[in-house]
């Protein structure tokens, strides 16, 4: 059961999220995909730094770039939608700039790591030291 949840986040990145962003924001005229897609980037980019599994985090980010390609072939309407870019550079740049907020998280995640270890190791001096 742990080691199932200690997988969820990669199966979270499965889910081709620049994809439904796109198909929210053609569909509904809703950013709200976007939005809910910058926050869980920030969150699965903590989670990965903090669990150590920065190698799945890369996994996971090809694998739903792949699967966003492959979706967003779907909608030929697209082409126009988003005219001055095609689709495929679209998912593609989208995809890059998603990796912002998950460094962003991934930073966080080791500047608080660091700062806890750093306040333990003080306060067990000053309690060695009474």
């Amino acid at each position: 059961m742990l080691k199932q949840l200690y997988r969820l986040p990669l199966m979270l990145f499965m889910i081709p999220f620049v994809y439904l962003s796109l198909w929210l924001d053609t569909y509904f005229q809703s950013v709200l995909g976007f939005f809910f897609s910058l926050v869980l980037a920030v969150l699965l980019g903590f989670y990965f730094k903090a669990s150590k599994q920065l190698h799945l985090w890369a996994v996971g980010n090809i694998v739903s770039t792949i699967i966003s390609l492959l979706l967003q072939h779907q909608h030929p309407e697209w082409h126009f939608h988003y005219q001055p870019f095609n689709p495929t550079l679209l998912v593609l740049s989208l995809s890059l700039l998603y990796l912002i907020p998950q460094l962003f998280g991934i930073f966080w995640a080791k500047v608080l790591r660091i700062n806890l270890a750093q306040d333990n190791q003080k306060y067990k001096f000053i309690f060695m030291k009474k």
